[in-house]
């Protein structure tokens, strides 16, 4: 088994909508180490984290994460840490010009 270390996101700016931030590649698991998120803006923002099987959406039922980000502060989503991703298995986020930060492991069994 390979075990790779992963920047899965690296300075993302997220929208108001959830977007697609990182896939779980073929033949490979993943399990997220740390995420952080910070909010540049003069306003309290909420950001939301979602873990979306394979062909599936970001809703409420695939969040793992939500918080209320007050303006300039930077914040650890602990919530997220540990959750495993089979392959094909996506992360979603949004909060309006939040920044993303999620860091991971990635694990290829056979290699």
């Amino acid at each position: 088994m390979t075990v790779n270390y992963k920047e899965m996101v690296v300075g993302q700016t997220l929208t108001a909508a959830p977007v697609l931030y990182y896939t779980a590649p073929a033949l490979t698991q993943a399990s997220i180490t740390a995420v952080s998120i910070c909010n540049p803006t003069g306003a309290p923002v909420t950001v939301n984290l979602y873990k979306v099987p394979a062909a599936g959406s970001a809703g409420a039922t695939t969040r793992i994460a939500s918080r209320i980000l007050a303006a300039g502060a930077t914040l650890s989503l602990p919530d997220a840490v540990n959750h495993k991703l089979a392959p094909g298995t996506q992360i979603y986020a949004d909060g309006l010009a939040c920044t993303l930060n999620v860091s991971g492991v990635e694990f290829i069994p056979g290699t």
